[in-house]
């Protein structure tokens, strides 16, 4: 049972320093590092990756380090099926890894040249805190396309097909992420975000916290389609553009809610995961949420909102929309 609470030699390592002295941010200071080594070391040696390095490239890179953190995390095993069938795919057509290889330089060159906006927007959505430092990482061929392990550190597959070598459909990905670091920063709810619940009551402000993070990081990367209008969109999005979809997960989050405390803990895990987090109700649900609150009150409101907490969040949307798309209130 995958722990819900996880949910992206060279050393080409790029520092990105946050905001100058007259950007006037409104949430906390972001200062953000990108490192692709990992990734160009296994697109420009793919053969001895195959065949003799794997091990050492695995032990070696940062990147590959925090994605084993993230599979002991989420209980998921490690295997090397996606590693060796992705690396012989990209050995016997080399234009794939020119073209992965033209998507990192691409990367790079564009986070330098962005560095301000990805910051400044991901601030707009955070409650004032300390500064927050997050280090992204590029890797190749790995079993999660994007992660976020260790509070701050995120891993990104370039070689997933989903990216269709789109520099943006990438960074909008890289720019939900982000968000999840300084949420954890700022939020009240941390200690359910870092732990798999136990009892009903843990389960709930796990429901609501999750509902927040995942809603607000989903909504906040949506918003970043102003700033990388990519043609490749997440599946999210074009649910939270859907009425009869956000319905949907809206009745889903219901129906977790509902059976928090009437069925066994093991088995509302399991519920959690496959609602929440696979069928997309956390993300869509929480995305519509934020949506609604933001167009209600503003962008500072609900900024806000992150040093409050799920439970209030959920009050805040349920205030301000009609009973078919409130989402059930259990008072802890």
């Amino acid at each position: 049972m995958p722990i819900i609470m996880t949910m992206l030699l060279s050393t080409a390592l790029l520092l990105i320093e946050t905001f100058s002295q007259d950007a006037a941010p409104r949430g906390p200071v972001i200062n953000l590092s990108f490192d692709d080594s990992a990734a160009r070391y296994v697109l420009e040696h793919p053969a001895s990756a195959l065949e003799n390095e794997r091990d050492t490239i695995w032990k070696t890179f940062e990147g590959y380090r925090i994605t084993l953190v993230w599979h002991k995390e989420s209980s998921f095993p490690v295997t090397w099926e996606i590693w060796e069938k992705g690396l012989n795919r990209f050995l016997e057509d080399t234009l794939l890894i020119r073209r992965t290889l033209e998507l990192a330089d691409s990367l790079k060159s564009k986070a330098q040249k962005e560095k301000n906006s990805i910051a400044k927007h991901i601030s707009a959505y955070l409650a004032a805190a300390a500064p927050i430092t997050a280090s992204v990482y590029f890797v190749a061929f790995t079993t999660p396309y994007a992660f976020c392990v260790e509070r701050n550190k995120i891993g990104i597959d370039i070689t997933g097909d989903e990216w269709n070598f789109d520099t943006d459909c990438v960074l909008n990905t890289v720019i939900h992420e982000i968000f999840h670091v300084g949420y954890r920063a700022t939020t009240p709810d941390l200690e359910y975000l870092q732990s798999e619940p136990g009892d009903e009551e843990t389960l709930l402000h796990f429901c609501y916290a999750y509902l927040q993070s995942e809603g607000m990081a989903t909504y906040v990367g949506y918003k970043a389609l102003d700033l990388y209008p990519s043609d490749y969109r997440h599946d999210d999005y074009e649910l939270l553009e859907e009425d009869s979809k956000v319905l949907r997960a809206i009745g889903q989050m219901g129906v977790l809610l509902e059976d928090a405390g009437s069925v066994a803990i093991d088995s509302m895990l399991q519920e959690v995961w496959d609602i929440g987090v696979t069928e997309r109700a956390f993300y869509v649900a929480g995305a519509y949420m934020a949506k609604t609150i933001e167009e209600k009150h503003g962008t500072e409101y609900l900024a806000r909102l992150t040093g409050k907490g799920g439970l209030q969040f959920t009050r805040e949307y349920n205030a301000i929309v009609p009973d078919e798309y409130r989402i059930i209130l259990k008072e802890l």
